[in-house]
């Protein structure tokens, strides 16, 4: 079936999302460029009988009495076949006009479509970040009050390891003269019960070590002798008067101006 020019004003494209469906119009154009060719073909023929004076199957005579009518009716034929060509090429531009503005505005979507995109990657790149760093400081802070904790913890041990010394120190030496002035008569009443007094030992690091107990007998028989009296009387001894003051306190001797230093 020919295409006319009413045809061609009146064919419709379906809308896709970026312009007109390009299948359908590759169709067209195709239809259209077949049917212009058609048309050149028929009017290069008809030119060339103009030219040439032939008319087949009519003698000269029959067809010089028709030329009028035959050549107004083949002007009015090319002229429609102008017009008809006019108009496709007319409606050729458009739909590649509107193609090209299709593909337009396709690739700015799609480059507004990837900036953005890259915009959101970035800034969600930056939001992790700060959010690692701020981690990462957080971490540090607290091993940093960790650190300062177990410093001060040191120092304080080792403060408290030093008044510590110094205590069982100045303890040890009052016990010391204490038991260097103990009446002799305790020893004649009685030696085998009584019980020496041992002095703490002090290690290197400050620790007091307890003195080491004599062997408990478990067994009933035998656990208690009686202490034997003697006809004699014994006097108590003098006591010696000790050249150092005694502090029984337990404290011992401390300066008036001595503070706790305050550990923090």
């Amino acid at each position: 079936m020919a295409i006319t020019s009413a045809d061609i004003h009146n064919q419709s494209f379906s809308v896709d999302r970026k312009g007109y469906d390009v299948d359908e119009v590759d169709v067209f154009l195709e239809h259209v460029a077949d049917e212009i060719d058609d048309l050149n073909a028929q009017i290069a023929q008809l030119e060339s009988q103009v030219d040439d004076g032939r008319f087949d199957g009519f003698d000269t005579p029959a067809r010089i009495a028709g030329d009028e009518d035959a050549l107004a009716a083949k002007d009015e034929r090319i002229a429609d076949l102008e017009r008809q060509l006019e108009a496709k090429k007319a409606d050729d531009n458009a739909i590649a006009q509107a193609l090209i503005i299709a593909q337009r505005s396709a690739d700015e979507i799609i480059a507004t479509a990837n900036a953005q995109a890259a915009a959101s990657v970035k800034d969600a790149e930056d939001e992790a970040q700060r959010i690692l760093d701020k981690a990462e400081a957080d971490k540090q802070k607290v091993l940093d009050a960790i650190k300062k904790l177990e410093d001060d913890r040191e120092d304080a041990r080792e403060e408290y390891q030093d008044l510590l010394t110094d205590f069982i120190s100045d303890a040890t030496r009052k016990l010391a003269d204490i038991g260097g002035t103990v009446p002799t008569a305790a020893a004649a009443v009685g030696s085998a019960h009584a019980r020496p007094v041992v002095s703490p030992s002090v290690s290197t690091t400050g620790r007091v070590s307890a003195p080491a107990q004599a062997p408990i007998n478990r067994d009933g028989a035998g656990a208690y002798t009686a202490p034997q009296a003697t006809g004699a009387v014994v006097a108590p001894a003098t006591p010696k008067p000790s050249a150092v003051e005694k502090d029984l306190s337990g404290f011992g001797d401390a300066d008036d101006g001595f503070e706790f230093e305050e550990i923090d």
